[in-house]
């Protein structure tokens, strides 16, 4: 029972490298305006830091030595880039000095390769909200069209009649509503990079 119990111990205990691996550290890369600006939007439409998406995007082994594959096709020229400091975890700092190294490419492009995994998210995000600016167009309508039905039945059956007092909560409720979803939709004006 004593040897069931003390590999069960040490089966939870945590070394002080696996520690040391999750600490976070600085790195600076330099980024095209438009690979950080794709990193921002993304975050903010996820609601999540840059530092946190930025982190996801580097620390997997598998899916960065595919992307540093793929880079000999994908790689462009080197446009104006600027300094961008993110804090990643140590354990994704070595990974990617690791694999960039055995590629051959620099981190600077091995992060961007992994951010540009972004742009279909991104792209199709921008797909829906263009629709939901077409649709908040028909709900205005929506709402105009329940307020035109509130003043004729005030003309019709009074401003006292239950029925026209349940149809103004109605509409009420869904102004309210309608003003929640514009307010979301004004929000998400920020998906473009």
């Amino acid at each position: 029972m004593e040897a069931d119990e003390s590999s069960y111990g040490n089966e939870l205990q945590l070394s002080a490298t696996q520690l040391k691996g999750k600490q976070s550290v600085r790195a600076t890369f330099r980024l095209s305006d438009q690979m950080i600006d794709l990193l921002k939007v993304a975050a903010n439409h996820l609601e999540v830091q840059q530092k946190s998406l930025i982190d996801e995007l580097v620390q997997n082994r598998e899916t960065l030595e595919r992307v540093a594959n793929d880079a000999q096709e994908i790689l462009q020229e080197s446009g104006k880039r600027r300094q961008k400091t993110f804090v990643l975890s140590r354990n994704a700092l070595a990974l990617l000095d690791d694999i960039s190294n055995k590629n051959d490419l620099s981190r600077d492009q091995l992060v961007e390769l992994c951010i540009s995994r972004l742009i279909p998210f991104v792209d199709a995000e921008q797909e829906k909200h263009k629709q939901r600016r077409l649709l908040i167009k028909e709900v205005n309508q929506f709402l105009e069209n329940g307020k035109t039905l509130l003043e004729k039945a005030d003309s019709l059956l009074g401003t006292d009649d239950r029925f026209r007092v349940k149809l103004e909560k109605i509409v009420s409720y869904t102004e309210r509503n309608i003003t929640e979803l514009r307010e979301y939709v004004k929000e998400k004006q920020t998906l473009l990079y």
